[in-house]
């Protein structure tokens, strides 16, 4: 039986890439493991940032790895409960909390160097079984929605149509984000 999101093309594009970094995400738990690293692969971003670019705060973090403050505070917490890394106040703006890694922080990352490097590798593996240059296409696909994301293009299209809404609204309005709109909400 073909798979549906398949059949339907593009309009299933973001429940596919859901789908895609689940996959990566559960098989990433299980690396770390087998590498007995002490690990998740949901820290990386944040703690790939503080190891590159040193101590920040939040949000430039936020800004820097393109995921809401909401969710680096939660991995920042995660990451200070394993004590990777340590939380203080910028000294010239009391209310910005900055991380930076612990010695502790600094010594994981240096460990850490191989299974990243084994770990690109094997990606680096599944793009070209693909045949395709992956990385880069998906970077246009983001950089197209940061010039004109889905919603907006999709309302242009349906006011120029003179499409009704379905529920007698406007319907054009942005609502209010829903429980994890910013953290991955599917389309469609």
């Amino acid at each position: 039986m073909q798979d549906l999101l398949e059949e339907i093309g593009v309009l299933g594009l973001a429940s596919r890439l859901k789908r895609l970094s689940d996959a990566l995400m559960q098989d990433g738990v299980r690396v770390y493991q087998t590498a007995g690293a002490g690990f998740e692969p949901r820290w990386f971003p944040v703690f790939l940032f503080l190891y590159h670019r040193g101590p920040t705060a939040i949000t430039e973090i936020a800004r820097g790895v393109g995921v809401s403050h909401p969710a680096v505070n939660k991995v920042a917490n995660e990451l200070i409960a394993a004590r990777l890394v340590a939380p203080y106040r910028d000294r010239k703006d009391k209310r910005k909390r900055v991380l930076a890694l612990t010695s502790a922080g600094r010594d994981k990352a240096g460990a850490l160097e191989p299974v990243w490097s084994r770990i690109e590798t094997v990606l680096q593996e599944i793009v070209d079984e693909a045949g395709g240059n992956f990385p880069g296409a998906l970077q246009g696909f983001e950089r197209s929605l940061q010039r004109c994301g889905l919603h907006d293009r999709f309302a242009g299209q349906w006011q120029a149509a003179g499409a009704q809404s379905l529920s007698g609204s406007d319907g054009l309005s942005d609502p209010a984000p829903g429980p994890g709109a910013a953290a991955g909400s599917e389309s469609a």
